[in-house]
């Protein structure tokens, strides 16, 4: 049965506030109490109007409220503008969840936004990989589009430091895997296991990478005894039985 809590509810007067905020000119701002710097220099169109809009990682934050809580160790791959990594350290314990991001032009903002909700979860500017080597990270001019997986899109090339996902969940042994990479997912899930993780919340990505290859993914997954109990728009959430 859909639990109707992880489907996030239409905001209210969305087009409304995102109007007046842009003519007030706001550069904080509570989103599903998290504070986060919405200075229109500083992040994207894309994120900017997604806050305001109220629709900026909803589906995502929806899940975590119902199925991330105290006792969980959250391993979060993408961290973004660092706003789920925020709302996982509110409802796990700061201390308990490590989030990586690939993008290092993305390090302050992220590190400003913890400060202003007065959490520091661990955070690594390191891509995560099956391997752990080093790759080719594609920074877009869109830091939502930034990824390892080439979408030929306007930006530039860079060379990043990686962590094999199979040896970080070995060495940390996280319950929840949160994962949202614009692609990649699909070279990076369901290849070996991951010890201790009980939960996965992803963003897929079937409009990159094709439809086949998020439905490999999942299959592979599967074998490994995750089971998709429940999907919205992008976001799945994968569990195990015993979960």
């Amino acid at each position: 049965m859909t639990d109707s809590r992880m489907i996030p509810k239409k905001p209210f007067a969305r087009s409304f506030r995102r109007w007046w905020n842009q003519k007030l000119g706001t550069k904080e701002y509570t989103y599903n109490g998290v504070r986060l710097v919405t200075d229109q220099q500083r992040v994207s169109k894309d994120v900017y109007y997604g806050i305001f809009s109220g629709q900026y990682e909803d589906t995502e934050a929806a899940i975590i409220n119902v199925k991330v809580g105290q006792g969980d160790r959250v391993l979060e791959v993408g961290a973004g503008v660092g706003f789920v990594s925020i709302l996982c350290a509110k409802l796990a314990g700061e201390q308990n969840v490590r989030s990586f991001e690939a993008n290092p032009g993305m390090e302050t903002l992220i590190r400003e936004n913890y400060a202003l909700n007065k959490v520091a979860p661990a955070l690594e500017m390191k891509a995560v990989t099956r391997d752990g080597a080093p790759v080719r990270f594609h920074v877009s001019d869109n830091i939502l589009s930034s990824s390892l997986y080439d979408r030929s899109l306007a930006g530039k090339e860079i060379e990043v430091e990686s962590v094999a996902l199979a040896a970080l969940a070995e060495e940390w042994q996280p319950s929840v895997l949160v994962m949202d990479v614009e692609g990649a997912e699909v070279d990076i899930l369901g290849y070996e296991a991951l010890p201790g993780v009980k939960r996965m919340i992803l963003e897929v990505h079937p409009h990159i990478v094709g439809a086949e290859a998020i439905d490999a993914m999942l299959s592979r997954l599967e074998a490994q005894g995750f089971n998709k109990t429940f999907a919205y728009r992008k976001s799945v959430l994968l569990e195990k039985e015993d979960a």
